[in-house]
């Protein structure tokens, strides 16, 4: 993406040049936080799926508490 080249053109298209530069940050930050190793890939993928188990049982629980509140105003 080069700015300068951006600005010539400024009136074609404005948020395509804005896509384009997003979408270079998220492949970056996706490459750098990608395990690049297979082993470690599914280690981090695990741990990834056991958490998410792990918070839908929480919100199981707490809406199980919720449902079965009582009240206790007479």
């Amino acid at each position: 993406f080069n700015v300068f080249e951006a600005m010539k053109r400024h009136d074609e298209e404005p948020q395509c040049h804005r896509v384009e530069v997003i979408e270079e940050v998220v492949e970056d930050v996706f490459a750098e936080e990608t395990p690049s190793l297979p082993l470690e890939r599914i280690m981090v993928n695990s741990i990834d799926k056991l958490e998410e188990q792990e918070d839908h049982e929480i919100e199981d629980y707490l809406q199980h508490l919720e449902s079965s509140r009582v009240d206790e105003s007479p």
